[in-house]
């Protein structure tokens, strides 16, 4: 006890070299732990950002596939098409009509996978409702004589509109992502697809144009049939409007607005007879537990397909890399802004404590001379510099809090900067990036194929929450310089000897 009362003394004896000191370890210990805070929230962040993004992918024909179909079938005449159609047995038309789309029974396999979590199946088709006009279509239709024979050619009319089938109404990305919303009646369920009740969803303005409410029905054609067999009336069992963002310029704000849908939403069963393409759907819709497992999921889609290239399974990882990679590279960053603040720290430590040693090598002979054993004198130093880094780690997490918010904002604005320029010199690559993009098909996860996809991207933030670990981990700092400046006195004493130390005086 007497050790520490006379280390506790010795801190108070000497303030101007503590202080120097204290003002040194102050400083690095601040960046330390400001660089670890950051390197924290990073990790913690990289970590949430796996679980909204990077977890989504399909199943769905190929882009080179369906380019290579369209080829073949330009090259074709309309004579040679009537032969074939004439030559083909129902399950040849089958085919013929689905060659676009996906086997039903290659999306429930892969929904097998030990790492998929949920998973839905989507079909969408242009098909008729005699009773009700596609007022959107018409306008588009009447704009030229080409485009009107055009569509005729491929069976579109004024009563033509677009059903997008899934296995339950409340999972159709539209409705996920908010861009829809139901306003009456109710969804139809996975109840409706497995037992393919013709059930639909109308749009508010169609509804409410063509007096149609819950519970009315509506009566569509079966692609390619003809009579009354090809009539299949449909009940509305729910009424959905479409909400979008529109930018008021003078204002500088955000207003929503609800315009006309011409699209109906049905389950999937019943799509795929209006379709008359039983069995098939245009894509399956997965979400996985992490982008860790994307390789894994790839890697057993191309051992179910035998790498045939006719389908493709696509993710969204490239929206995580684009939000994560920021993220990484600050943690990388601050990580080594980190060891290097320690060992600056260490290195403060050390040299401070030979200049003490050094300078009271009388006060060490004395009292060793009086009896006092190494340890008591080494605890004697132990309290001292306890006492220099406990001020200073006080000091600098009090610090940490008010500035690592604001060093994590400078390394990531940094890196995003770097980012973008990269993506620059990547779009001015020329025309192959060019058509790239515009070939690109978006994800069903943003509505891209059956809707507007998202405008803008999700902008990279980072959120340093003081953390409470963050005082356990300056302990351990604390425990770790202070042992490390120990050091210094623990040869020194031990290699002292008080009679030479004395005979110099």
């Amino acid at each position: 006890m007497r050790a520490f009362r006379r280390g506790f003394r010795s801190f108070r004896r000497h303030p101007a070299a503590n202080l120097v000191v204290v003002l040194l370890l102050f400083v690095c210990l601040t960046f330390s732990l400001s660089m670890l805070a950051v390197k924290l929230a990073a990790d913690s962040q990289t970590k949430a950002v796996k679980g909204r993004v990077g977890n989504y992918g399909e199943i769905r024909s190929s882009s080179g596939f369906m380019m290579s179909t369209f080829e073949r079938e330009r090259e074709k005449s309309e004579a040679e098409r009537a032969r074939e159609a004439r030559g083909m047995s129902e399950e040849e038309e089958l085919e013929e009509r689905a060659k676009t789309l996906v086997p039903e029974g290659l999306a429930d396999d892969f929904s097998r996978q030990p790492y998929v979590l949920t998973y839905d199946k989507v079909l969408t088709a242009g098909v008729s409702v005699p009773g009700i006009k596609n007022v959107e279509l018409a306008s588009m239709l009447n704009l030229s004589k080409e485009i009107k024979e055009g569509a005729a050619a491929s069976g579109i009319t004024e009563h033509t509109f677009v059903f997008e089938g899934n296995t339950n109404g409340a999972s159709a990305s539209e409705f996920l992502n908010g861009s829809k919303r139901l306003v009456a009646g109710v969804f139809y369920t996975y109840a409706d697809h497995r037992e393919a009740n013709p059930v639909v969803l109308v749009e508010k303005n169609l509804a409410e144009e063509n007096g149609l409410e819950v519970g009315d029905t509506v009566t569509a054609l079966i692609n390619g049939e003809r009579g009354k067999s090809a009539e299949v009336d449909l009940e509305i069992v729910g009424i959905y409007e479409t909400v979008e963002a529109e930018r008021q310029s003078q204002k500088g704000s955000f207003a929503t607005f609800n315009p006309a849908g011409n699209k109906f939403f049905a389950p999937l069963s019943v799509v795929q007879v209006l379709n008359d393409t039983p069995g098939y759907v245009e894509l399956g819709s997965y979400y996985f537990d992490s982008v860790d497992h994307t390789g894994e999921l790839s890697s057993a889609f191309a051992e179910m397909t035998d790498g045939s290239g006719r389908y493709e399974f696509v993710t969204d990882q490239a929206d995580y890399e684009i939000i994560s990679d920021p993220l990484e590279k600050v943690g990388k960053t601050s990580l080594i802004g980190f060891g290097g603040a320690l060992g600056a720290c260490a290195l403060i430590i050390l040299l401070a404590m030979a200049i003490i040693v050094g300078g009271r090598t009388r006060e060490l002979g004395v009292l060793k001379a009086i009896g006092a054993t190494d340890r008591q004198v080494v605890a004697q130093y132990a309290v001292e510099v306890i006492c220099v880094c406990l001020v200073s780690i006080m000091l600098a997490t009090a610090a940490t809090a008010l500035v690592s918010q604001g060093l994590g904002d400078w390394l990531l604005s940094g890196n995003e900067t770097d980012r973008m320029a990269e993506e620059g010199e990547g779009e001015a690559s020329g025309y192959a990036a060019m058509m790239a993009r515009l070939t690109e098909r978006n994800l069903y996860k943003e509505g891209g194929l059956f809707s507007t996809p998202k405008s803008e991207k999700e902008e990279v933030e980072l959120d340093v929450v003081y953390q409470g670990r963050m005082l356990a981990y300056g302990i351990l700092i604390l425990l770790g310089i202070s042992l490390l400046g120990m050091a210094i006195p623990v040869a020194w004493i031990s290699r002292l000897r008080p009679a030479r130390v004395l005979s110099m005086e």
